[in-house]
């Protein structure tokens, strides 16, 4: 039965249960469809800010929440990546470098919840998701606004700006790995302590 209660799960459901059509509309490769592609994006960060938001205000917390909100951002987020690769949007190794840290992370937080400890994101870690959206977003308008009538130059400032999108994916690499160095940082005693193997009691 629906309650308000629930609202942050739905969230994260919404952002998994919608990635194949996030996905479609990329690889549909009309340029126009980007717009939607833009737009659902969007919708999806926004709601991977607001429900942790929401469960934090109304006090709820739940195994399966938690989950949805460690793996619904990544997997949106891989879900407009690989098709961006795809339809030659993107370089593989951006995509490769922006999964691959998500994977090692989530990898990492999951190896210090066994050992009973939280790593908690730091102010790169926070600002990682809003960047690489904004990049990813920045990105699909460009490819929008180059096939139009005139190209980019038609646009003009808003064109020039658009013309940059390098320039954010590059910033957005920089957040990715930077973030990633700092969940590793704030680990490394963890690890350190943890690199001697242990003897198995019998």
């Amino acid at each position: 039965m629906f309650s308000p209660r629930s609202i942050p799960n739905l969230l994260g459901l919404f952002r998994i249960i919608f990635t194949p059509l996030l996905v479609w509309l990329v690889l549909a490769g009309d340029t126009n469809r980007y717009i939607w592609v833009v737009v659902l994006l969007i919708l999806m960060a926004i709601s991977d800010i607001v429900d942790g938001r929401l469960a934090r205000q109304l006090k709820v917390v739940s195994p399966l929440g938690v989950f949805l909100d460690t793996i619904s951002d990544k997997i949106f987020v891989t879900g407009v990546l690989i098709p961006m690769v795809e339809r030659d949007l993107l370089s593989s190794w951006v995509a490769f470098t922006i999964i691959v840290r998500d994977f090692a992370i989530s990898g990492l937080r999951s190896y210090a919840a066994t050992e009973g400890q939280v790593i908690a994101a730091g102010t790169w870690g926070k600002q990682k998701m809003t960047i690489t959206v904004v990049a990813l977003v920045w990105r699909l308008l460009a490819a929008s606004a180059e096939v139009a009538p005139g190209g980019l130059a038609a646009l003009g400032l808003v064109g020039t700006l658009l013309n940059l999108w390098p320039a954010v994916i590059g910033l957005a690499l920089i957040w990715t790995v930077g973030s990633g160095l700092e969940y590793i940082w704030r680990a490394w005693p963890m690890l350190r302590n943890s690199w001697e193997p242990r003897e198995i009691e019998n």
